[in-house]
């Protein structure tokens, strides 16, 4: 996965703003959204409400990493296993946990 930055803009409630953020975190975002059954434009917006005078591109961070950081720690807290019934997999470079639960926003 390239790890280059990548500078998109977006429309947040109405006004034009621009983000970049690592491949990496454009597609957890996505997933994240996907997961949620919701877009990646509307989870820009509940991040954007909530990030107080965080920097926008800090804040879509943060929220990505305390996803899965939750994640993890959901999985700690029903494991029989390290990661129950849960295993790392890669798909061209992407790894993912599966399930994912959408307990998060």
């Amino acid at each position: 996965m390239n790890s280059g930055i990548t500078k998109r803009s977006v429309l947040i409630t109405g006004r034009k703003t621009s983000i970049s953020l690592e491949d990496m975190f454009w597609h957890a975002l996505k997933d994240i959204a996907a997961e949620q059954r919701t877009s990646a434009a509307a989870l820009l917006v509940q991040i954007d409400q909530k990030r107080g005078n965080t920097n926008f591109s800090s804040a879509v961070r943060q929220f990505v990493m305390a996803y899965y950081i939750n994640l993890v720690n959901d999985l700690r807290k029903n494991a029989t296993s390290p990661l129950g019934d849960c295993e790392p997999t890669s798909h061209s470079g992407n790894v993912t946990l599966a399930p994912l639960p959408a307990t998060l926003l």
